[in-house]
C-alpha cells in the first residue's frame, strides 16, 4: 500500500529546507540526548518509530541502543534524501526509510514499542488524528515521546518568526495541556518537562 501524504503544505516546506537543515543551528549535545533516551528503555528486543525524522539526527543514538529495529519516517521526500546520504549504507540492516505521514500511518496495528516524536508534535495539524494513529501502531504498553531539545518558548519564537504562515501557527502549547490531550486520547503519561532548556511528554498506551 502507498504511503499517503494528506499534509501537502508541510511536506512542500520542508523539502525548501532540506538542502539547509543540518546548518540551521547547533544540534543537542550528545549527553542531553543519550541521557533522555535512556528513559523510553530502548533494547535490543524494541522496535523504534522515529516520527518526523528529517535527515536523522536521532538515528546515530537511537542505534547505540541496540532496538530490534527502527522506522525512521518523515513527510519530506527531500529530508529522507539528506538521510540516506547520512545513514543508509551504515545502519541499513535494522533500519527502514519511510516517507509518511503521522495522520495517516501506513504501518500494521500493534507493531512498534517506542514512537519518538522529536522536535515534530507542534507540526501536527490535527494532534487527535496523529495521536489515535500512534497509539493504533503502538503495542499495548508501548510508549511514546513528544519532545523537544529546546524550552517552549526558544520552539515558538522560531516558528512565530517563520516566513510561512501555516508555521507560524505551528506552536508547541504548556506539557500540561499537551499532557491532557494525549491522556484523552488513551494513553498514561508517565513524566513531563517544560522548562527553558528542554521540553517533553514521556506516555504509555493503555
Amino acid at each position: 500500500m502507498q504511503e499517503v501524504i494528506v499534509d501537502l503544505e508541510r511536506a512542500k516546506f520542508f523539502d525548501e529546507l532540506s538542502g539547509r537543515w543540518d546548518n540551521n543551528g547547533p544540534s543537542p549535545e550528545a549527553d542531553v540526548v543519550l541521557t533522555f533516551l535512556r528513559k523510553l528503555n530502548i533494547d535490543s528486543n524494541k522496535n523504534v518509530l522515529d516520527v518526523g525524522t528529517g535527515t536523522g539526527m536521532l538515528v546515530p543514538h537511537i542505534f547505540s541502543f541496540h532496538p530490534a529495529r527502527l522506522i525512521a519516517m518523515d513527510l519530506s521526500a527531500c529530508m529522507l534524501g539528506k538521510f540516506r546520504e547520512k545513514h543508509s549504507s551504515r545502519f541499513s540492516a535494522k533500519l527502514e526509510i519511510l516517507q509518511g505521514d503521522v495522520h495517516s500511518l501506513n504501518l500494521p496495528d500493534a507493531t512498534v514499542d517506542i514512537a519518538i516524536c522529536n522536535g515534530v508534535y507542534p507540526h501536527f495539524y490535527d494532534k487527535l488524528l496523529a495521536l489515535s494513529q500512534l497509539r493504533r501502531v503502538l503495542k499495548k504498553g508501548g510508549i511514546l515521546a513528544v519532545n523537544h531539545f529546546a524550552g517552549r518558548e526558544f520552539v515558538n519564537s522560531i516558528h512565530g518568526s517563520s516566513s510561512h504562515d501555516l508555521i507560524r501557527r505551528d506552536l508547541l502549547d504548556p506539557a500540561m495541556m499537551v499532557s491532557e490531550t494525549i491522556a484523552g486520547c488513551g494513553f498514561h503519561v508517565q513524566e513531563w518537562r517544560d522548562d527553558a532548556t528542554e521540553y517533553y511528554l514521556i506516555a504509555e498506551k493503555i
